[in-house]
């Protein structure tokens, strides 16, 4: 494989590639990884077990519940590379200055705060229902937010104390869809009509084949949507100190979406004269919090620093409405629910956190996630952005992410780190699969044991062909735009060779 220093000047000629150019699919400089691979992986899951990151801190997965400011760690390998990074257009700084990011954090918190008060309230007029609290969740928690803290995750766990339910898998085009589920109650028929009489009026519980069932779009619309809209007018112009602004509400299942808007902050002489001294940007202008109704369904586990420890799997719902093409895949698509991931997520990312290699590979993922935004960004100003960015959603990214972190066994910087993670970007593009990492993944069976099991999804199944086809194309100019940013010619084969192995494997 050519070194870099030899392909830069070719590399700088065409950075002006059609992006139409229909020339062989794979990039020159993976090209070579892809020749020979066989079936199958032919790696033990044991070699990239969560047991390597010893130095990994007791506050993980379930016992921390705190906003992370994002990842930033380069090496002495790296040389220029953040420098150089910098002064590129499409990507620029990575960092999030520290007084903007708690300034931006202490009012969401604030706000979450006195909102689940409000709510804890107004969720004891229903039958059982009991809001344990929030737990914080997406790139803000992991320390993979880009560009500035303008977007807030949280599940807001509950239960209904005297309802016994399960998810029942269903089915997609007659197929078991993992993931996917409906809500089975197991109390008996009698305590349910005597016990819940309100929910089944309001249809928020519902009987189907003989058994009654927990309908997902009623639950969201008629409980979670009522119970926000009540409480976010009570809050909508409250003043926190300096800083005033307006609260308003949208709904986007799973999610109940609040957006704070119209943030005045007022300013003291000194803070103005520093401000002009040294021209530091405010925080961002409006914030989007969402905020997930989540059940815990099961308590599994996952392997710590020391022996496995609690791992919550919860269920959300993914109803679908039935005008949507999508509808017609599913019986009963108003009772569709997303057996949902996060608790394994967030385990992950923070026990990697803690790894300074990992944290290369976090580093990458939101230097990609930097040109993917800044991309989407064109549509605003009029112009075309490339198809790829508008295909490759965040949560595609976070995969890669943790594909990278299982399959590299060392990883000496961001250059490095770079290389990976556009590598096996690009697999995924050519092989039309991005499995969902934590569904039916059988290298995980040491780390995550119930991961291993049932099927598994990929991410670009339901994308259409030439939206795939679109994407790859555009994927060179990607490559192009960012060659100086990373180093291919330190990349191991065999990492490439097994992440693609795992993907044909997995068709």
């Amino acid at each position: 494989m050519a070194s870099p220093e030899k392909n830069k000047g070719a590399a700088q000629n065409n950075t002006g590639a059609d992006p139409d150019d229909e020339s062989p699919s794979p990039s020159q400089i993976f090209k070579k990884l892809a020749i020979g691979i066989g079936a199958g992986v032919g790696i033990a899951a044991g070699i990239y077990a969560l047991s390597r990151l010893a130095s990994a801190s007791h506050d993980i997965g379930i016992n921390l519940n705190e906003w992370q400011h994002p990842v930033k760690e380069f090496s002495s390998a790296d040389a220029q590379l953040e420098h150089r990074m910098n002064s590129l257009e499409c990507v620029g700084k990575l960092d999030i200055p520290q007084n903007i990011w708690d300034d931006a954090t202490a009012l969401v918190d604030e706000i979450l705060d006195l909102l689940l008060d409000k709510m804890k309230a107004q969720a004891s007029k229903y039958e059982g229902l009991v809001l344990d609290g929030y737990r914080k969740q997406g790139s803000a928690r992991d320390g993979l937010k880009i560009r500035t803290p303008d977007e807030f995750d949280v599940l807001l766990e509950y239960h209904i104390e005297g309802l016994d339910v399960e998810p029942v898998p269903i089915d997609d085009f007659g197929i078991p869809h993992p993931g996917l589920g409906k809500m089975k109650i197991l109390n008996e028929a009698f305590k349910i009509e005597t016990q819940f009489s309100t929910w089944i009026r309001r249809k928020i519980i519902v009987r189907h084949q003989d058994s009654y069932f927990l309908e997902a779009r009623n639950l969201h619309q008629t409980v979670f949507e009522s119970i926000v809209d009540k409480c976010q007018t009570e809050i909508s112009r409250i003043r926190r100190q300096n800083i005033s602004f307006r609260l308003t509400r949208s709904m986007n299942p799973p999610s109940v979406n609040l957006t704070i808007k119209n943030i005045q902050r007022e300013k003291g002489a000194f803070k103005l004269f520093m401000d002009l001294l040294f021209s530091e940007e405010d925080g961002p202008d409006v914030i989007d919090i969402d905020i997930v109704p989540a059940m815990i369904i099961v308590q599994e586990n996952a392997r710590g620093t020391s022996g496995f420890m609690p791992c919550p799997r919860y269920a959300v719902v993914k109803w679908i409405e039935e005008s949507q093409a999508l509808a017609s895949r599913f019986l009963n698509p108003s009772m569709t629910w997303r057996i949902c991931t996060s608790g394994y997520e967030k385990h992950y990312m923070d026990m990697a956190r803690n790894d300074t290699e990992k944290r290369y590979i976090m580093t990458a993922c939101r230097i990609i996630k930097t040109f993917m935004s800044k991309e989407r960004d064109k549509s605003l100003a009029g112009q075309l952005p490339l198809p790829i960015s508008t295909f490759l959603r965040s949560f595609y990214l976070k995969n890669i992410t943790f594909y990278c972190m299982l399959f590299t066994e060392s990883v000496t910087g961001v250059y490095q780190a770079l290389g990976y993670f556009l590598g096996f970007l690009e697999i995924s593009l050519e092989e039309k699969c991005l499995p969902e990492f934590f569904h039916g993944n059988y290298l995980l069976e040491n780390d995550f044991p119930s991961c291993a099991v049932g099927g598994q999804v990929n991410l670009f199944g339901h994308v259409s062909p030439d939206t795939l086809i679109n994407a790859k194309r555009s994927f060179k100019i990607v490559m192009s735009k960012l060659y100086n940013m990373f180093d291919e010619s330190v990349l191991e084969s065999s990492a490439c060779e097994n992440f693609q192995n795992f993907i044909r494997s997995s068709k």
